[in-house]
Parts: C-alpha cells; sequence; structure tokens
C-alpha cells in the first residue's frame, strides 16, 4: 500500500473528530417543566439546555433531549415552575452576613421572645465581650422606642447593640451607653438623635447616625471574618435562588473583599457595589472609585460603577423628609416633617458630578420629600450635562406624591422598592407616622406601573423582616401578612400581579444593572442562572405563596443549591 502513514493519520484524525462533543452538545438539560422566560408576562417552554455557563436553546423537551450526549446531566422537572434567578437588587450583603453570627431577631414577633433570644445567645456566647444583632421592631414598644432598662433586666455586665430591623435604629444597655461615654452632657450634632427623657437621660435608642458613636467601642471584625461571613451569605442566597444582588452601600475596602473571592474562584452570585457618597466624600475618594470602575469594566461576575447618597431617613423615627408634617407629632415637634440627610445645594452639585463621570446614582429617598427632591436632582444633573444612559435609580419610595409619580418615566429613574417593607404585621407604627389620608401613595408599586415607572425589586437586607424573595412576592402580590391579615390586604389597591412581581425580582434587576442582554431572562445566550420551585406561582392560590420553596439553584450553569426534596 502506498502512503500507509497518511491513511492512519487519517483515521487517527477522523476517530479525533468523531471523539469531540458536538457544538451545541448540552452539560445540562432541564426537561418536562414548566419555563417562565420572563420575556412577557405569560411566556412558557417547556425544557432547557446549558453548555457551560450559558443558555444554548429553550424549548420543547422532545427537541432539548437532542443535545444530550454521553455524559450531559438530564434533570426530569416532573411540571415544577422554573424561572431565572432572583436579582436583590438592593441589599447589603456584608452586613448581612455578619449579622449570621449575631442575635437574630427578625422572626421574633413579641417582646417575650426578643428578650429570650438575646439571653440564650450570651449564654451560649460567653467570649463576646459585646452582645450585637439586629431585628427588634418599632410596634414592640409604646411610642415606637424601646428602653435600656429592658436590657438592664436581662443583661447588665455586658454591653448590647442592637440594630433595629430597618437599621435606622439602635438599641443599647446602660453598660454599651457608658462605655461609650453617653452621659446626661453628651452632644450629639449629626443626623439623628441620642434619645432622652424628660430629665435629660438616655434613654437607650439612638437614630440614624448617632448609632455609629458606637463604632469606636464595639470590636472591630477581622478581614478574615468578614470573608467567612460573605461565604455564609453566600450559601444563604442560593438556598433562597438569589443568583445576583447589587450592593447598595459600600466601601473600596469592602469591594475588594469581593474582589479576592472572584480571584479565589468562589463567588455564587453576581455582585455589584454602588459605593457610598456624602458631603465627606473627597476627590481622592472619587479617583478611587473611578479606577476601580475601570478596573473592572464589564465583567459578569463584579462590578463597581454606581455610588449611592442617603438623603433622609425613614418613616417609623420621623427622620423620612415629607413634604407635610407626620400625623402623630407634637403641634410643638421642631422638626415636624422629619428633615433631609444632606444639604440640597450639596446633594445636588454631587449628583451632577457624579452624573458627568458616567456614574449610576442609587438616591435613599423614603419621604415624598426626599423623593421629590431626588427627582429633581436627576433633572437638573440632565438639564446641565445632557441626557445619558446611567439608568439612576431611587431606593424605597415608601410614600410618595401623585404629582411625582408620571416623572420616573419621563425622566427615566428606575423606581427600587423592597415589597418585604410593606409587610403589614410591621405597618402600625408607619401608618400611624403617616396618617389615614396619605395611606393610599404608601409603597406604591401599582401606581408605579400605571405610570409606566421601570419598577425593581429587592429585600434591603438586613434592613427587613426577610431576605427571602418569596416573602417579598407573597406581600407584592396580597398585601397581607403570611397569617392572613388583614383580611382586606393594607392598602390593597397597591398589590399587584404575580407576573410583575416576578418582573421586577429578575429582568428589572437585571436592567437595572445594564445586564439585560445577558441576565433575568431565560433565553439562548442568556447566563445559566436559574432557579427551580416548587408550586407554580402562576396557578396557586395567591395565598400561599409564602409556602414556596426553592428546589434548586443554578448559578453560572453550576447547580449551588438542590433541596433534599428534589
Amino acid at each position: 500500500m502506498k502512503y500507509p502513514y497518511l491513511v492512519i493519520i487519517l483515521l487517527l484524525s477522523g476517530f479525533s473528530l468523531i471523539s469531540q462533543p458536538k457544538k451545541n452538545q448540552a452539560d445540562l438539560i432541564l426537561i418536562n417543566g414548566k419555563v417562565w422566560t420572563s420575556e412577557y408576562a405569560f411566556s412558557f417552554q417547556e425544557a432547557i439546555a446549558i453548555q457551560g455557563n450559558q443558555i444554548i436553546q429553550v424549548g420543547k423537551s422532545i427537541d432539548i433531549k437532542k443535545l444530550a450526549g454521553k455524559n450531559t446531566k438530564v434533570i426530569d422537572l416532573k411540571g415544577r415552575l422554573v424561572i431565572p434567578g432572583f436579582n436583590d437588587a438592593h441589599i447589603h450583603f456584608l452586613n448581612g452576613s455578619l449579622g449570621l453570627s449575631e442575635v437574630e431577631l427578625t422572626e421574633a414577633n413579641t417582646l417575650d421572645e426578643v428578650l429570650k433570644r438575646i439571653k440564650e445567645f450570651a449564654q451560649n456566647n460567653p467570649e463576646k465581650k459585646w452582645i450585637t444583632g439586629r431585628g427588634w421592631q418599632y410596634t414592640m414598644f409604646p411610642g415606637g422606642f424601646p428602653s435600656k432598662e429592658i436590657l438592664d433586666k436581662v443583661i447588665g455586665d455586658r454591653p448590647i447593640w442592637i440594630r433595629a430591623y430597618d437599621g435606622h435604629s439602635a438599641w443599647v444597655n446602660s453598660k454599651a451607653l457608658e462605655l461609650a461615654g453617653i452621659t446626661k452632657d453628651f452632644k450629639f450634632n449629626g443626623y439623628g438623635e441620642v434619645l432622652r427623657d424628660g430629665n435629660g437621660e438616655a434613654t437607650g435608642t439612638l437614630t440614624e447616625e448617632a448609632q455609629f458613636i458606637f463604632s469606636k467601642v464595639i470590636p472591630e471584625t477581622s478581614r478574615e471574618e468578614k470573608l467567612n461571613a460573605l461565604r455564609k451569605g453566600m450559601k444563604l442566597a442560593g438556598s433562597l435562588g438569589i443568583t445576583t444582588i447589587q450592593n447598595a452601600s459600600g466601601s473600596v475596602d469592602e469591594f475588594l473583599l469581593y474582589e479576592e473571592l472572584l480571584k479565589n474562584g468562589e463567588l455564587t452570585l453576581r455582585t455589584s457595589t454602588a459605593f457610598s457618597v456624602g458631603d465627606y466624600t473627597t476627590k481622592e475618594d472619587i479617583e478611587s472609585f473611578v479606577q476601580i470602575g475601570n478596573r473592572m469594566g464589564n465583567d459578569p461576575l463584579i462590578k463597581a460603577n454606581s455610588v449611592k447618597f442617603m438623603l433622609d431617613g425613614v418613616i417609623e423615627s420621623h427622620t423620612g423628609a415629607m413634604l407635610d408634617r407626620y400625623s402623630d407629632v407634637a403641634k410643638d415637634d421642631p422638626s415636624p416633617t422629619g428633615s433631609l440627610a444632606l444639604p440640597l445645594d450639596t446633594y445636588r452639585n454631587l449628583v451632577t458630578q457624579f452624573d458627568k463621570l458616567g456614574f449610576q446614582i442609587y438616591t435613599h429617598a423614603i419621604g415624598d420629600k426626599a423623593v421629590r427632591e431626588a427627582l429633581n436632582a436627576y433633572e437638573n444633573a440632565r438639564k446641565l450635562n445632557g441626557v445619558n444612559q446611567s439608568r439612576h435609580r431611587i431606593e424605597h419610595i415608601e410614600m410618595i406624591s401623585s404629582d411625582d409619580l408620571p416623572r420616573f418615566a419621563k425622566l427615566k429613574i428606575i423606581a427600587s422598592m423592597e415589597p418585604i417593607h410593606a409587610e403589614p404585621g410591621t405597618s402600625s407604627v408607619w401608618a400611624k407616622a403617616v396618617g389615614e389620608n396619605r395611606l393610599p401613595n404608601s409603597f406604591a408599586w401599582a401606581s408605579m406601573l400605571r405610570n409606566k415607572a421601570m419598577l425593581v425589586f429587592s429585600s434591603d437586607w438586613p434592613a427587613c423582616v426577610s431576605i427571602n424573595p418569596i416573602r417579598g412576592l407573597h406581600t407584592a402580590v396580597n398585601r397581607r401578612t403570611i397569617d392572613g391579615q388583614p383580611l382586606e390586604g393594607w392598602v390593597p389597591e397597591q398589590k399587584i400581579s404575580i407576573q410583575d412581581a416576578l418582573y421586577a425580582y429578575t429582568y428589572g434587576g437585571a436592567y437595572s444593572s445594564h445586564e439585560e442582554n445577558t441576565k433575568g431572562k431565560i433565553a439562548s445566550g442568556y447566563f445559566a442562572d436559574i432557579v427551580i420551585l416548587s408550586q407554580d406561582l402562576f396557578t396557586i392560590e395567591p395565598m400561599k405563596t409564602y409556602e414556596t420553596k426553592v428546589l434548586m439553584t443554578i448559578f453560572n450553569g453550576n447547580i449551588i443549591f438542590q433541596d433534599t426534596e428534589f
């Protein structure tokens, strides 16, 4: 035979070609499901094919199964609902993760339960010099605020510092006040206050920035402790179907923690950071933010091209900035409409500056005055700098004037809101402060959608009673507690459909970070961030929404969580 070596080479090369996987061969296939693609309200398919970290095809099971090879993992969904991974678009993930190792009170519904948990935590952690935690609710106390004496009866020899569930107030005992040097003569001149009784003595409650007086005496958390906390937090997020977070505050040091996890291949969610800014922000700070944003570019796992302002406080402590006076303040109250956290000129100038630099801007604005001033500042920046594609956001928007609702769509401002903040079981102090006449515009999700605003949902964890997106969905579609109260719903005219709520928790979040072409949908070419649920949210009785469990979470093409039932 002439050219025997050529025949051998051809045979070997042919064998090599046959052995290679098909170009569209899937690594993971999901079949026989009800796949909500998020492309529009009732867009459903049956199956998904995943190769690497991307979805390569969505369609009927019979067609998708053709993409299976000998090494393909095939999962029979048995009719279960599949949705895009949840995008928690406003979260404080490091703080929440650190809190997993502290006193956790968000599930405590009575004062007795709160005190029991604090006492047990102290007994189980004798080595801790400070007892810290989060989660008490204003509704547990007459007047909305707790006192040091209640904590003193539980623990008197160790200092206690515990934040409210919303993060805007702190409750301390006498030992903590002593160590921080807060006496009758102590004066605090920042935003917020040290609450005092009729004799001028500190009561044990501090609001807003006054909470941070204790930062000089509470032991600092090490870098390794923070990294371990984030690892713990990511496991929790995965179990709840959260595949993307957008940190609505943060420092350069905090951002570097996520970058380290990225370099180590440990990130199991996509993350972005909005750096905290205000009148304290320096030129050097801004230069650092720009450098980090440029360095990360369009990395699909970690972003840093946003900044976050605090423009007011919260309704419960009367620090949210309102257009009209609070309904439950005394006639001689010195701040009957709350207050802004920043001088308006400073805020407007900084907004214009960051807008010009190309940053996306988040503004915390809870009261209707703060919401209006945020819209005004964005509109002013637009006039001075021209229209850009930054997709600025306003965070929370718990109260809004009807006159300002159309401005979101007109100015292309994203309405970033937390349905869990409207949990009726925590609303009594809030509602009393707002008054009955203003309630129709409370947490006005339906009004936002009617006015064509882009609505984005999140948890604000740990400043909430639950990080679980399912609980947020339950509140969004029912405006009732999981126990069914109130029967007619709290401000029921503002509840929305499950389709709109899911859209706000998936595609809306992706849009808000300029990533709507790569995530937030189940479609060919999109990242394989997918959640399998125990119930069909589209067909079950809405009041059963909260019972839904995440059975599996797929992130970047990998299964990162699987429930024992699945």
